[in-house]
């Protein structure tokens, strides 16, 4: 039996795309042929950090179409839900990790997800640290927590543009073997971004999402796969 058949899976995301990026062949296969239940958590608006200053209300229309994009993406990955919160686009910095945190422990509470799937620590992005930070204090070892392992994703244009000299690479040793259709799902997912989808060679492409899941299949003797980090696994 596979690790993940009929499991709980949580996924915390940083912002709207970010579910796809790192996992969304992964998740599109988990889906569709091992019976496990999704849940997704997306922290972050995804938009306002196009201006000098945050302001929601001059974004309101374009938040308006991110959040059906969201849904767009949701159907054609398989995800059975999404909830998205408003924290400030590239400024999680600017509240309290305690309130991330907060959010993180309510939703772990209401799904009581067996894994949890949440970005790498050393990503570029502030967002994504702190969401790691935010995961992984939620998910603090006590006798009574649920979450028996947490997974990294690699979030292409956040983690591999980590400083070359940073010590806290994505480094994987995880890897799970996807199939073409579920490549395709996922780059069909990403174009339904309007906003964040990316002509070659930026690495939100489809181009260089098929890419990197060559690269990592070949890396472990398979044609298509996504890697992972295991930060935690209770047996």
């Amino acid at each position: 039996m596979s690790l993940f058949t009929n499991k709980r899976i949580m996924v915390v995301a940083a912002h709207p795309d970010d579910e796809l990026l790192g996992l969304g062949a992964t998740m599109h296969k988990l889906v569709k042929a091992q019976g496990v239940q999704t849940r997704v958590i997306i922290l972050g608006e995804g938009i306002t950090s196009r201006s000098d200053t945050r302001d929601t209300e001059q974004w309101k229309e374009v938040l308006e179409r991110h959040h059906q994009n969201v849904e767009t993406a949701r159907q054609l990955i398989g995800y059975h839900s999404v909830q998205a919160y408003n924290f400030s686009d590239n400024r999680f910095d600017s509240h309290a990790l305690l309130d991330i945190v907060k959010v993180v422990e309510h939703e772990k509470e209401q799904f009581r997800p067996d894994f949890i799937f949440t970005h790498h620590g050393g990503d570029l992005n502030i967002d994504h640290q702190m969401t790691f930070q935010a995961v992984m204090t939620a998910t603090r070892p006590m006798e009574d927590e649920p979450v028996k392992a947490i997974f990294t994703f690699e979030t292409p244009s956040a983690s591999e543009w980590q400083a070359t000299c940073d010590p806290r690479h994505f480094t994987a040793n995880f890897y799970m073997e996807i199939s073409e259709d579920d490549l395709k799902a996922k780059c069909a997912a990403m174009a339904a971004y309007e906003f964040e989808s990316r002509a070659f060679p930026h690495p939100r492409s489809s181009e260089a999402l098929k890419a990197l899941a060559r690269f990592r299949g070949y890396t472990v003797g398979k044609h298509l796969a996504e890697a992972f980090q295991i930060v935690r696994m209770v047996e």
